[in-house]
This record gives structure tokens, C-alpha cells and sequence, in this order.
């Protein structure tokens, strides 16, 4: 049988496998090949050494980002350090971006401090403060507010163009549940529940409401992610991103379009995303957030992420993807492991060619249980094919994947037929009265279409095996709250 009841024994044993794939990828050594020079950066570095040895370091991104370099050269930044940058990492062509020395990989920190209680301004309504800096919102929109390292954060609100809210319903701060049920919104005024947050792009302040007085009194520490990548690859040929960490980048941690030879590995990514990438992008009456942990977007050959780390992403985690025609070929991410983030894995383009993808071995578990929950839609281990199918797709394989749990549906997926995407062999934990998501065979047209609203259960998932989805794939489903908790409090405590 492909449908079948889990005791919590089964579960942990895939938790235990997760908990160990995580514990590989946060201790990983650096192992990487240097054909070129080696340069050096420390958070007790001067910009003004050479840089070419650890006791000579650098100790600046923004003097790495104006370094003319050569192909083969690589920049290794100081384990242990953190490293608060102003702008993106700029990776070049040709080039490798590691760690050296011992300790915990070095921190590319994207957030603003915002912990002196001197930056929190009263305002003339009761628990709303005003950050005192002004924040271009084009440019620095504050994508998500991580207090305390990561024990609550701000939930940001969105006005429609008919002056209602965006999000009505239940949210999660990470300290309380409260109910949205005041569709109105003019601006921060409104502001009405704890840790709630706004940005209003007109006067370019950012407004927090905070129940038990100035935030800079009440939390240890206070980071805005704003608008930006951790690190930008452009159009990257040759390049390696190895055993860092990106940190609070209200963008992407990685991006970068049409790349090629290109290998993320061994990095890990905590809070990213949330900042609006458009205020009324693709016709829509709101602004539209993103935010994923490593995207290549458009072309790309031999673009390879693996034991890679990733949680509280706003958006997805590893994908490639493209609004429009593109060519992907050699596309591989496998052994990564993702938790409390809105999609494990993504792909989708229109029309153009993919071919010889391989998607295995990745951990997924409680996707759209933490701060990604404010994202309106997916939550999901896997999404495919969302904007349409490569006209030439094959040789492609989605497999051997572990799927822990997931706040809304096991994956929404189109083109899932052997001559597509090719779905098999994957491991499916969820919860009863949860669902399965969308299927399409072919999203061009309406045969094969499901609902996104398909139960999970044995009835539908043996329809859909089938019809050729997901041969060899096993679907556990458990009781409700099978850790004895709500799954959203798990990632405060995790």
C-alpha cells in the first residue's frame, strides 16, 4: 500500500535523519579548490592590508565588492566572524566564496540593528513607535523584524487599493494567536495587534506596535530585514558559494539569473525575505512580497544546491525559475534540508527546455508553520510547474525526497508525468484533514487538472498513482499534532 498510517516512532525516525543532515551542514569543513590567489577577510581586518593571509586580512565586503579579481581566485571569510553588510556580496565570474579557520561558519548579517532603544520614537498613539530612520521603501522595504534572534517576530501589513487589509484571519507572532477580523486599513494608525509592523512607502517610516512599552526596552535584539540580497551572483559563470551563512536579507539570501557552473554548498540561511518586490506588481491590487533562500532566475546549466540549511524563508527555498521562456538543463539540488519556510522546493518557466533535472534526497519538514505562514499562498513541500511547462521537457526527476509535514498541502504540482517533471519514490508525512494540492498533467490545458483543495487521503492518492503521479512513493498520515503541540510553536523551540 501506498497510503498508510504512522506511529510517532516512524516520524522520528526521519526527524532523527533531518536533525543529522542539519548537523552535517552546520559543522561542514572547508574543502574547496583554489586555481588562483587566495584573499582573506576578518572581522578584525583592516581594508588597507593586502588581504593575500589570515594574519594580512581584509575586513570589509564593501572592499571585497570593489576588488578587481582574476578567474580562479577566492575570498574566504573568518569562521566565527559576523560580517554586516550595507549591500549585496557581489560575486564575480570564475570565483570561489568560502570560510577558513575553525568555529561556526562566518555570518553575512543583511539586517539592520535596530536594538537601541533610542531608535523607537513615540508616536501619538498609544503602543506605536516609529523607527527614527528613514527607509526608502522602493529600496529598503522591511521584509520581516526578527526579535530576539528569532524567538517572535513582526507581522507586516499590507493595504489593498480599496483600503482594506491584505491579511484577514489568524496569524502567529511567534508569542501569541490573534484574529484579524477589521478589513480596514489607512495607515499605521491602524495598527492594532502586538509585534504588528508597517511601512508606509509615502513618508518612508517604519511603524511597530508593541504592547508593553518601547521595543528597544522589551527585546534583547532587533533586526529589519530590508530590501536585498545577501549575495548577488548576476550573470554568473564558474562561481562557488561554500560554507557561509546569510542572515536576515529581506530579498533573496542568493540570487542571481542565467548561471552557469554554478554550485551553492554547505551554506545555511535564516530569515529571509518578506520585503515587496513590487508595490502593485502583475496587476495585483497590493503590494507583492518575496523572498527565497537560493534562486537562479532565467537560463541556467549545471546550477547545482546541496546540503544546503534553510529556515524561515519567506517565500522558497531552492528553485529555478523564470516569468517567460528559458533553457535549464543539468539543474541539480540534493541533501538540503528546509524547516518552518513557506516550499521546500520550486520550479516552473513557460514554454523553452528543461531537461536532466534531479531533485533528491532533500528534507523538508513544517513548511508554512512559522513566520512564512503570512504568505498567502503554497505552503508546500514542492512546487512545480506554476506559471506553465517547458515545451521540451525530459530526463527530469523529482525523487528520494523526505517530506515532514506541511501547514496547508503535501505539494502543489503540475506536469507531474514521466515526460515531465517525474515525481516517484518521494516520503509524504502529514497530518489527517490536510491536502494533497493541485495536479496537472498538462497546465496548457484542463485535462488531468485537480483542485488545490484534494484531500489527503487513500481515496486520492490511489487516483493518483493511478495516473502514472508518484509511482513508488509512500504517503504516511498521522493524528493531529502528533508532537503533543501546535506545529506553529515548534519554531520558537527548535
Amino acid at each position: 500500500m501506498s497510503f498508510l498510517k504512522a506511529d510517532l516512532s516512524l516520524v522520528n525516525k526521519y526527524m532523527d535523519e533531518a536533525d543529522a543532515l542539519k548537523e552535517e551542514i552546520e559543522n561542514s569543513k572547508t574543502n574547496v579548490e583554489i586555481t588562483g590567489t587566495k584573499y582573506y577577510v576578518s572581522a578584525e581586518g583592516n581594508d588597507d592590508n593586502d588581504g593575500l593571509t589570515p594574519e594580512t586580512p581584509w575586513k570589509t565586503i564593501e572592499k571585497v565588492n570593489k576588488t578587481m579579481f582574476s578567474y580562479g581566485d577566492g575570498v574566504f571569510f573568518r569562521r566565527g566572524d559576523s560580517f554586516r553588510q550595507t549591500y549585496s556580496l557581489e560575486a564575480k565570474k570564475g570565483m570561489t566564496y568560502s570560510a577558513y579557520g575553525e568555529g561556526p561558519k562566518p555570518k553575512l548579517i543583511c539586517s539592520l540593528d535596530a536594538s537601541d532603544k533610542s531608535l523607537w520614537l513615540e508616536t501619538e498613539c498609544e503602543n506605536i513607535y516609529r523607527y527614527a530612520e528613514k527607509l526608502p521603501g522602493d529600496t529598503r522595504d522591511v521584509g520581516c523584524i526578527i526579535f530576539d534572534g528569532g524567538k517572535c517576530w513582526g507581522i507586516k501589513i499590507e493595504e489593498r487599493d480599496n483600503g482594506e487589509r491584505l491579511d484577514i484571519g489568524r496569524v502567529f507572532n511567534g508569542l501569541e494567536w490573534y484574529d484579524v477580523t477589521n478589513a480596514k486599513f489607512t495607515d499605521y494608525r491602524d495598527l492594532k495587534n502586538d509585534l504588528e509592523y508597517y511601512h508606509d512607502f509615502d513618508s518612508e517610516y517604519l511603524y511597530l506596535y508593541s504592547i508593553n512599552g518601547n521595543p528597544g526596552d522589551r527585546f534583547e535584539s532587533i533586526e529589519l530585514a530590508d530590501k536585498g540580497h545577501g549575495i548577488f551572483l548576476g550573470c554568473c559563470i564558474d562561481t562557488t558559494i561554500d560554507n557561509l551563512e546569510i542572515y536576515g536579507s529581506g530579498s533573496h539570501g542568493v540570487a542571481g539569473h542565467d548561471m552557469y557552473n554554478v554550485t551553492v554548498q554547505y551554506c545555511t540561511f535564516k530569515w529571509i525575505g518578506g520585503s515587496i518586490q513590487g508595490r502593485r506588481a502583475y496587476g495585483r491590487d497590493h503590494g507583492v512580497r518575496f523572498g527565497n533562500a537560493v534562486e537562479s532566475y532565467g537560463s541556467s546549466d549545471n546550477f547545482v544546491i546541496h546540503h544546503c540549511y534553510a529556515s524561515h524563508v519567506y517565500d522558497c527555498c531552492w528553485t529555478v525559475q523564470i516569468f517567460g521562456p528559458a533553457i535549464m538543463r543539468n539543474i541539480k539540488m540534493h541533501d538540503n534540508l528546509s524547516e518552518f519556510c513557506n516550499t521546500g522546493l520550486e520550479v516552473w518557466q513557460k514554454n523553452g527546455l528543461l531537461t536532466n533535472m534531479d531533485l533528491y534526497h532533500n528534507y523538508s519538514r513544517f513548511n508554512g508553520y512559522g513566520w512564512s505562514h503570512q504568505r498567502p499562498f503554497k505552503d508546500s513541500n514542492f512546487y512545480y510547474g506554476a506559471n506553465g511547462l517547458a515545451r521540451v521537457s525530459f530526463g527530469n526527476h523529482v525523487r528520494d525526497n523526505i517530506n515532514l509535514f506541511c501547514s496547508v498541502q503535501s505539494h502543489y504540482a503540475r506536469a507531474t508525468g514521466k515526460d515531465h517533471y517525474n515525481f516517484h519514490d518521494n516520503i509524504y508525512f502529514m497530518e489527517k484533514d490536510k491536502l494533497i494540492g493541485g495536479i496537472c498533467e498538462m497546465p496548457w490545458s484542463s485535462e488531468g487538472n485537480w483542485p488545490t483543495s484534494t484531500p489527503y487521503d487513500e481515496k486520492n492518492v490511489n487516483e493518483l498513482q493511478s495516473k502514472g503521479f508518484e509511482p513508488g512513493s509512500i504517503f504516511y498520515i498521522t493524528e493531529k499534532e502528533p508532537f503533543g503541540k501546535n506545529m506553529y510553536t515548534l519554531c520558537t523551540e527548535l
